[in-house]
Protein backbone atom coordinates (compact mmCIF):
# COMPACT_ATOMS: atom_id res chain seq x y z
CA UNK A 1 0.00 0.00 0.00
CA UNK A 2 1.44 3.42 -1.24
CA UNK A 3 1.71 6.32 1.40
CA UNK A 4 0.57 9.79 0.59
CA UNK A 5 3.66 12.12 1.09
CA UNK A 6 2.81 15.38 3.09
CA UNK A 7 3.18 17.49 -0.38
CA UNK A 8 0.35 15.54 -1.27
CA UNK A 9 -2.08 15.81 1.61
CA UNK A 10 -1.79 19.75 1.13
CA UNK A 11 -2.42 19.36 -2.77
CA UNK A 12 -5.32 17.50 -1.88
CA UNK A 13 -6.86 19.11 0.59
CA UNK A 14 -6.10 22.29 -0.98
CA UNK A 15 -8.07 21.66 -3.50
CA UNK A 16 -11.06 19.77 -1.42
CA UNK A 17 -11.05 22.57 1.26
CA UNK A 18 -9.79 25.60 0.04
CA UNK A 19 -11.44 26.02 -3.30
CA UNK A 20 -8.28 25.97 -5.27
CA UNK A 21 -8.51 24.56 -8.51
CA UNK A 22 -5.40 21.41 -8.20
CA UNK A 23 -4.12 20.05 -11.06
CA UNK A 24 -0.67 17.96 -12.31
CA UNK A 25 1.74 19.23 -15.31
CA UNK A 26 1.78 15.37 -16.34
CA UNK A 27 1.34 11.85 -15.28
CA UNK A 28 4.04 11.06 -12.81
CA UNK A 29 7.07 9.16 -12.32
CA UNK A 30 8.45 6.17 -10.51
CA UNK A 31 11.21 6.64 -8.87
CA UNK A 32 13.75 3.40 -7.35
CA UNK A 33 14.89 3.83 -4.07
CA UNK A 34 17.75 1.94 -2.04
CA UNK A 35 16.09 3.10 1.83
CA UNK A 36 13.07 3.75 3.05
CA UNK A 37 11.45 7.41 2.01
CA UNK A 38 8.93 8.95 4.31
CA UNK A 39 6.30 11.85 4.01
CA UNK A 40 8.54 14.80 3.57
CA UNK A 41 11.94 13.15 2.29
CA UNK A 42 12.79 11.09 -0.29
CA UNK A 43 15.22 7.50 0.53
CA UNK A 44 18.17 7.34 -1.70
CA UNK A 45 17.20 7.16 -5.08
CA UNK A 46 19.00 5.19 -7.27
CA UNK A 47 21.76 6.26 -9.22
CA UNK A 48 23.51 4.49 -11.67
CA UNK A 49 24.40 4.34 -15.72
CA UNK A 50 20.75 4.43 -17.34
CA UNK A 51 18.77 4.54 -14.23
CA UNK A 52 16.05 7.36 -14.57
CA UNK A 53 12.30 7.50 -13.79
CA UNK A 54 9.66 5.72 -16.38
CA UNK A 55 6.78 7.85 -16.78
CA UNK A 56 3.09 6.56 -16.18
CA UNK A 57 1.53 6.10 -19.46
CA UNK A 58 5.14 7.14 -21.14
CA UNK A 59 6.12 5.55 -24.31
CA UNK A 60 5.97 1.68 -23.61
CA UNK A 61 5.29 1.67 -20.62
CA UNK A 62 1.81 0.83 -18.54
CA UNK A 63 -1.14 3.06 -17.18
CA UNK A 64 -3.39 2.70 -14.11
CA UNK A 65 -6.77 1.82 -13.97
CA UNK A 66 -8.98 3.35 -11.22
CA UNK A 67 -11.36 1.14 -10.00
CA UNK A 68 -14.81 2.63 -7.90
CA UNK A 69 -13.54 1.04 -4.97
CA UNK A 70 -10.97 3.77 -3.96
CA UNK A 71 -7.88 1.56 -5.43
CA UNK A 72 -5.84 2.06 -8.90
CA UNK A 73 -3.83 -0.54 -10.16
CA UNK A 74 -1.19 -0.63 -13.25
CA UNK A 75 -2.71 -2.27 -16.04
CA UNK A 76 0.60 -3.00 -18.24
CA UNK A 77 4.03 -3.19 -16.74
CA UNK A 78 6.68 -0.44 -16.02
CA UNK A 79 9.70 -1.51 -17.59
CA UNK A 80 13.31 0.25 -16.20
CA UNK A 81 16.09 0.83 -18.58
CA UNK A 82 18.87 -1.74 -18.55
CA UNK A 83 21.01 -0.97 -15.74
CA UNK A 84 24.51 0.05 -17.12
CA UNK A 85 25.89 -0.33 -13.74
CA UNK A 86 25.16 -1.93 -10.75
CA UNK A 87 22.34 0.32 -9.04
CA UNK A 88 22.28 -1.33 -5.56
CA UNK A 89 19.32 -2.80 -3.65
CA UNK A 90 16.52 -1.55 -4.46
CA UNK A 91 13.64 -1.33 -1.48
CA UNK A 92 11.03 1.39 -2.00
CA UNK A 93 9.22 3.39 -5.05
CA UNK A 94 8.36 6.47 -4.89
CA UNK A 95 5.94 8.66 -7.77
CA UNK A 96 7.29 12.38 -8.23
CA UNK A 97 5.37 15.34 -10.19
CA UNK A 98 8.96 15.30 -12.42
CA UNK A 99 11.38 13.04 -14.39
CA UNK A 100 14.19 14.69 -12.57
CA UNK A 101 13.88 17.05 -8.85
CA UNK A 102 10.18 17.66 -8.45
CA UNK A 103 8.23 16.62 -5.50
CA UNK A 104 7.47 13.53 -4.20
CA UNK A 105 4.21 12.53 -4.20
CA UNK A 106 3.54 8.88 -3.11
CA UNK A 107 5.82 5.96 -1.10
CA UNK A 108 5.33 2.07 -0.85
CA UNK A 109 8.13 -0.62 0.32
CA UNK A 110 8.38 -3.62 -2.49
CA UNK A 111 7.09 -6.96 -0.77
CA UNK A 112 10.40 -8.09 -2.08
CA UNK A 113 13.88 -6.32 -2.41
CA UNK A 114 15.49 -6.49 -5.54
CA UNK A 115 19.59 -6.38 -6.32
CA UNK A 116 20.08 -4.92 -9.14
CA UNK A 117 23.38 -5.71 -11.47
CA UNK A 118 24.88 -3.78 -14.23
CA UNK A 119 22.90 -5.81 -17.57
CA UNK A 120 19.63 -6.16 -15.15
CA UNK A 121 15.90 -4.54 -16.30
CA UNK A 122 13.74 -3.79 -13.12
CA UNK A 123 9.92 -4.56 -14.03
CA UNK A 124 6.71 -4.08 -12.52
CA UNK A 125 4.42 -6.63 -13.69
CA UNK A 126 1.20 -5.53 -14.46
CA UNK A 127 -1.65 -5.26 -11.46
CA UNK A 128 2.28 -5.13 -9.64
CA UNK A 129 1.33 -1.84 -8.18
CA UNK A 130 -1.80 -1.03 -6.47
CA UNK A 131 -2.37 2.46 -4.58
CA UNK A 132 -5.12 2.64 -2.59
CA UNK A 133 -7.30 5.16 -0.76
CA UNK A 134 -9.83 4.67 1.98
Amino acid sequence: MAQATNYLEEKFLTGLLGGTNVTFSSKPYIALTTSAPNDGVLGNEVSGTNYSRVQVGGTNQGDFTVSANGAASNSGEFIFPDAGSAWGTVTHIALFDAATGGNQLLYATLNSSATINSGDIFKIPASGFTITMD
